[in-house]
């Protein structure tokens, strides 16, 4: 009877200790269709509040984890770059900046926390 008990904690232990904690962030899929919106999302902000002319763009998503949440929250790790587009030109492809205007690149933590049945989207923290 003990060795099952022992056998149930250590099978408990080793599931908790490979999977991460219950409840808490779990890896994501970078192309999965929730991290991208709230990514797209996350660099839209990101742009909105800067104070430079130049919009900036994800040049690498280093980490993407999903942690559920009421909703599900996003915690994306990303290296960012200034493009050569200035921010009123709008939706368009733009290329990373040269010349007097290439600043060298830096990372950002994005949180988002998405409730897609109340049509609600946030950004909750941005570390960069």
């Amino acid at each position: 009877m003990q060795w099952k008990i022992v056998f149930l904690f250590l099978a408990a232990v080793f599931t908790v200790g490979f999977s991460g904690m219950p409840g808490g962030p779990q890896d994501a899929n970078i192309g999965d269709e929730g991290v991208q919106n709230a990514l797209n999302f996350a660099v839209a902000q990101h742009n909105r509040r800067s104070n430079d002319m130049y919009l900036r763009r994800v040049t690498e998503v280093v980490r993407a984890q999903t942690q559920v949440v009421a909703g599900m929250k996003y915690i994306i790790t990303v290296k960012m770059e200034k493009t050569g587009c200035r921010k009123q030109r709008g939706d368009e492809e733009c290329e990373l900046a040269s010349g007097a205007i290439k600043t060298p690149p830096y990372q950002c933590v994005f949180t988002v926390w998405s409730r897609p049945w109340m049509n609600d989207i946030r950004l909750l923290e941005e570390k960069c």
